[in-house]
């Protein structure tokens, strides 16, 4: 049996979330035998295991693809496990199209950012690539903001990683006027945060500076 077929055939025989999604190629092509073993073995979602990514038989779900690998690849985000994160999250971005539930991408985002720049010491690249994921998820907060007041209508919004890490990392930059204005932005939308307290701070900053 030529290695072609071996390969269809172990497509053939994924069930689960990977079969389910029609994942089962991409799983096979994009991870070794031992990479796959140890996404099982560490995926371990509340109330189920590893296992539900390659076995059982679903017959629906509310859950969506890119829903499952943004949360799938939350569990790798450690330094050795980096290259499977990036793996998953590109693969998730790669089916983001136009009927994809926008708090999917917004948490997909989410997972992208914190992913990449948590290993910013380890990969010279992942920095900019978690401002790539910032600037992503700010860009759909208008749309976001929208999906969170209907789903929790009587809840405030939540806090924004995108605008809160860009900040950050604009203020680290001693980009204090980038800072304020990332800031001001999501005051304005009424996401969660301190952004009073980053504006004020670095005003002064700025004024300080100005002084000299």
């Amino acid at each position: 049996m030529s290695i072609f077929n071996i390969f269809k055939k172990e497509s053939k025989q994924i069930q689960g979330k990977i079969g389910y999604f029609g994942l089962s190629d991409w799983w096979l092509s994009n991870f070794s035998v031992e990479e796959r073993e140890h996404i099982i073995k560490t995926f371990q979602p509340f109330g189920s295991s590893g296992e539900s990514l390659i076995k059982g038989d679903i017959a629906s779900t509310s859950e969506t693809p890119i829903g499952l690998l943004s949360a799938l690849a939350s569990w790798f985000s450690k330094k050795d496990d980096r290259t499977i994160a990036y793996r998953i999250i590109k693969k998730a971005e790669e089916m983001i199209d136009e009927s994809s539930n926008i708090l999917d991408i917004h948490f997909l985002y989410q997972s992208k950012i914190e992913i990449y720049y948590r290993n910013r010491d380890n990969d010279p690249d992942a920095l900019e690539k978690a401002i790539e994921a910032c600037k992503q998820q700010i860009e759909i907060s208008p749309k976001a903001k929208i999906a969170f007041q209907r789903e929790y209508e009587d809840s405030p919004l939540p806090a924004h990683k995108g605008f809160g890490q860009l900040a950050i990392i604009e203020e680290k930059r001693k980009k204090f006027e980038s800072a304020i204005q990332i800031s001001k932005a999501a005051l304005e939308q009424g996401w969660a945060g301190d952004w009073e307290k980053r504006i004020e701070r670095c005003s002064k900053k700025i004024a300080g500076y100005n002084r000299y």
